[in-house]
């Protein structure tokens, strides 16, 4: 039977985290393990981890190093390189709950290449309320479109033991998330991640969210414009700049390379150098708005 290392940051999350670990002592098929971090909790999240492992004897352990506030990416990634050796290593938030044999599903679709697997979403209100799905990506999730977009919500990544490796390869940008990071570590340096469009948990919209779900294209479009070009530009600027000390393919460079001419006065260099590049937004009405930052702002210059 295929093990499992389930990885969960935790803060201040008692109001959701009974029936989140409720869902994973109901997995099967699978042979699972805990590995948790709290970051500084003041509510009862440590005392409902310590009842847990207690009824789990042997499957449940904590991180307790680095001390002090991570935040949630540093976290997540502290504990993918603290888990053990062997298996699958899938991340787990602490508000969500996960549908029955989601860890099995994934370990089905995982071989021994590079690769993880990341889902759609199931979403859903506070009380649990169905809100409707998250919108399936226009385009495959390769290293490229992933530069521009991110689609591998961390709640639903799995990976195998060679794509561990690939997004340990690099540190994680300063207040990067763990999962985008992941995703482009894995695409860029030889692996692959599969979409798959089958719902692997209800995930929860309130107002603690890091990052929320949406369902239309209303939703999305509206989110694009209030982050505006900073909030594209800004991690895209971000993310090449640490990639430089990434172990990238060939082909992972030349999309580098090329994305260099972002940070050229003409509008139409830019738009060039996008095509050239092959960044592109999963949702097509996004797209548009992309184009259209890339056209009016340069990328910022490097650090």
């Amino acid at each position: 039977m295929t093990s499992v290392h389930v990885l969960l940051a935790t803060w201040n999350g008692a109001a959701h985290l009974g029936e989140q670990l409720a869902s994973l002592a109901a997995q099967e098929g699978v042979e699972w393990s805990l590995l948790w971090r709290d970051d500084g909790s003041t509510d009862a999240t440590v005392a409902i981890l310590e009842r847990f492992a207690e009824a789990h004897p042997g499957r449940v352990a904590r991180l307790a190093r680095p001390e002090g506030r991570l935040g949630a990416g540093a976290s997540f990634l502290a504990l993918l390189a603290a888990a053990p050796e062997g298996g699958l290593y899938a991340f787990m938030d602490q508000d969500d709950v996960w549908l029955p044999g989601k860890l099995a599903r994934a370990a089905a679709q995982l071989g021994e290449e590079p690769m993880a697997v990341c889902t759609r979403l199931r979403l859903a209100s506070s009380a649990l309320a169905p809100l409707g799905l998250s919108p399936l990506p226009s385009r495959p999730p390769v290293f490229a479109t992933l530069l521009a977009h991110n689609v591998a919500a961390g709640c639903t990544l799995v990976l195998n033991g060679a794509a561990r490796r690939l997004a340990l390869s690099a540190p994680l940008p300063e207040g990067g998330h763990h999962d985008w990071w992941c995703a482009l570590l894995v695409t860029g340096c030889g692996g692959r991640l599969v979409f798959d469009p089958e719902p692997s948990l209800l995930y929860r919209q309130h107002g603690g969210n890091l990052v929320g779900g949406a369902s239309g294209l209303r939703q999305r479009a509206g989110r694009a414009l209030g982050r505006g070009a900073a909030g594209f530009l800004a991690p895209l600027s971000q993310h090449l700049e640490a990639l430089r000390a990434a172990p990238l393919t060939d082909p992972a460079r030349q999309v580098l390379a090329a994305l260099e001419g972002l940070r050229a006065a003409s509008p139409f260099r830019r738009l060039a150098a996008l095509r050239r590049a092959g960044l592109a937004h999963h949702a097509r009405g996004a797209n548009w708005l992309l184009r259209l930052w890339v056209a009016l702002h340069p990328l910022p210059g490097r650090k």
